[in-house]
């Protein structure tokens, strides 16, 4: 079946012109005349590739296939009859991995589609069920559908660039490796990558650890400390979890991006920096600005290109083949040999994966603690450790008792799963009550599934 292209373009004849060129390098075309017909056509066909012009509709125009979801996970190329940069930034902002004045270039565009094409020819099925499935590495990030072959094209592009970029995804989709990846491609790749979370340092900590102090700048600076606005000079300075940073201290970090220059705590000196800024979050960043969690101004400034990590549902093709990469890493770590059934990668192919690869890679691993030799279907099951199976403390009203000598972290567990236990599971609630992120939380009932797993039940011995 030939990967389709989808066209719609006001202009007839350079729409003729543009389906005679794309057949010719071996896609089935596909013509609307509106953003409807688009739409049904991304539903019912094998659309790859989709050329949407960008003056159709109203308000924002072609772009709507883009905010509404239409040309997730399709490489969508935009036209118009006149070269406007702001036009080709917005559609660059909102996922658009192309932007040309028509008629179009076929020298530069016949590359691009060649590559299109030789990615959505579906390669020929094993000839064993339990071989094992290959997966592309592209710099740090691992994957060869197409929805990671999109990202990788965009990656390559921004990354020769030294403007700003702005990472979103979910947890666990490897936004960190994203953020390495166009760091090694960059020219700054011989230069420090230097990454911070925003989310795991409170407001006065944070901004010692960026900009620095001086010796008696405060109490217990007893010697001068360079941040790490200082330690990332020449290279790229990656700042995880941006809208959950201080909103004072997003202040402070929008002068450095405008001046490029910074002081210590408690110093008079001005030092420049030479830094390129990647951030990242997993939240929307136009919700954060509307909700007051992200400074408009810090948003544009730190999003001059951004990027958008495909949640694991929407990378279907690479489930198999990052099972078998976590499998066969831990096999060269441990010195194993053990292997997986088709039947349960058929299994885990079919899970929703809420929590992305971190999570696929953590059911992997507590299948192969859990196997001896061939992980299958009921390994896995064994393995599906979750809440209900961690058992919560016993109902005790509004209160919970801990005796003294009581390990901290046993105790924090208790607190937890009774704080879970009172709000019915509603880990917002929860998180709220104990006053700490829901991030943390996130981790903390990850490590108590941890626990389970490596806990055999009463009467049997840990493997």
């Amino acid at each position: 079946m030939k990967p389709c292209c989808l066209i719609l373009d006001l202009d007839p004849a350079h729409g003729d012109s543009l389906t005679q060129f794309c057949s010719e390098i071996g896609f089935e075309v596909t013509r609307a005349a509106d953003l409807a017909e688009a739409r049904a056509a991304t539903v019912h066909s094998n659309v790859v590739i989709a050329f949407i012009d960008l003056n159709i509709g109203r308000d924002s125009g072609g772009l709507e296939l883009l905010e509404d979801g239409t040309l997730d996970s399709i490489e969508a190329i935009y036209m118009s009859e006149t070269d406007n940069p702001l036009q080709a930034d917005e559609a660059a902002k909102k996922g658009a991995s192309y932007f040309f004045c028509k008629p179009f270039n076929a020298e530069l565009l016949g590359p691009l589609l060649q590559d299109i094409v030789e990615e959505a020819t579906p390669e020929p099925e094993p000839e064993s069920v339990g071989q094992p499935c290959t997966i592309d590495q592209f710099g740090f990030l691992r994957g060869s559908s197409r929805a990671m072959r999109k990202l990788y094209r965009v990656l390559r592009k921004v990354s020769q660039v030294d403007a700003s970029l702005m990472i979103v995804g979910e947890s666990g989709t490897g936004k960190e490796l994203v953020a390495q990846t166009a760091h090694t491609l960059s020219p700054r790749s011989s230069g420090p990558f230097v990454a911070f979370n925003c989310a795991a340092v409170v407001e006065n900590l944070a901004e010692s650890e960026l900009f620095g102090h001086e010796k008696g700048s405060f109490s217990g600076a007893r010697s001068r400390h360079r941040g790490l606005f200082e330690r990332a000079h020449g290279g790229t300075l990656f700042l995880d979890e941006i809208t959950e940073m201080d909103i004072n201290l997003q202040a402070k970090l929008l002068r450095v991006l405008e001046t490029r220059t910074l002081r210590r705590i408690g110093g008079e000196e001005t030092i420049e920096i030479d830094v390129r800024f990647i951030s990242a979050t997993n939240r929307s960043p136009e919700q954060a600005v509307q909700e007051g969690k992200l400074r408009e101004d810090l948003y544009f400034r730190l999003a001059q290109f951004p990027l958008r990590v495909p949640p694991l549902r929407q990378r279907e093709d690479d489930i198999g083949g990052l099972a078998h990469y976590f499998l066969n890493s831990l096999n060269d770590m441990h010195q194993t040999d053990i292997s997986i059934t088709s039947d349960a990668i058929a299994s885990i192919a079919g899970r929703p994966w809420p929590g992305n690869v971190r999570e696929l890679k953590n059911y992997i691993e507590k299948a192969y603690i859990l196997s001896e030799s061939v992980i299958d279907v009921p390994d896995l099951e064994e393995a599906n450790v979750s809440l209900q199976d961690i058992k919560p403390p016993a109902d005790r009203g509004e209160q919970i008792s801990v005796s003294v000598g009581t390990p901290l972290a046993d105790a924090e567990k208790e607190l937890i799963l009774a704080s879970l236990q009172r709000h019915d599971g509603d880990k917002k609630k929860s998180a709220a009550e104990l006053g700490i992120s829901l991030k943390t939380l996130y981790n903390r009932l990850r490590d108590y599934e941890e626990d389970a797993v490596d806990s055999p039940p009463s009467g049997q011995q840990k493997l």
